[in-house]
């Protein structure tokens, strides 16, 4: 039995998740949090117990304790962040299967681009020059491990890309918070 009520919006770098969000969280009055900001704020507030957290794994940890110390069980939450991470040595690594078992989200919400405008957007934004190969396959891991986790927990998978028509992702949405009311 589910007690918390989220959704994860997954995604590579630069696809538009935050973006996205911040219009569903408009739409529905749904609040919105990214993995990234959750684990930031949890650092700063150990910072002074801590020493700086490098691992993929461990900040996992940390995510999930913000989420624990943050996000109430009755509200709907979007929670936008990865399913992989590129490590110190720029290798495609999968966040481990326990932190999405820990997150327990109800439905996951994946944004897909062409490599070549996700490959435009983080140059503007980040004025960096990406490999675009990495970039295409890293998407591809991206989406295949966001399928495994979301049969493997049993839950509603849409995969959303950018070029189709926002109310596939409203309707979504709106299924999942209403039927959850309706429960």
């Amino acid at each position: 039995m589910r007690k918390r009520k989220l959704i994860f919006v997954g995604g590579v770098h630069g696809v538009g998740k935050t973006t996205l969000c911040k219009e569903i969280e408009s739409k529905f009055h749904v609040e919105h949090f990214s993995a990234s900001n959750l684990i930031s704020r949890e650092k700063q507030e150990e910072h002074l117990l801590n020493k700086r957290v490098e691992k993929i794994g461990e900040n996992q940890n940390i995510l999930l304790t913000a989420i624990n110390k943050y996000l109430k069980n009755e509200n709907w939450y979007l929670l936008d962040g990865h399913f992989c991470l590129l490590n110190k040595d720029n290798e495609i690594t999968k966040i481990p299967e326990s932190t999405y078992d820990g997150i327990c989200p109800n439905a996951i919400l994946l944004l897909v681009d062409k490599p070549e405008d996700i490959y435009a957007r983080l140059s503007s934004r980040d004025s960096i020059k990406h490999d675009l190969a990495l970039l295409k396959y890293f998407q591809e891991q991206e989406i295949g491990y966001a399928e495994y986790i979301s049969d493997k927990l049993n839950i509603p998978y849409l995969i959303y890309h950018l070029t189709e028509s926002k109310n596939k992702v409203y309707t979504f949405i709106e299924s999942l918070v209403t039927q959850a009311v309706s429960e």
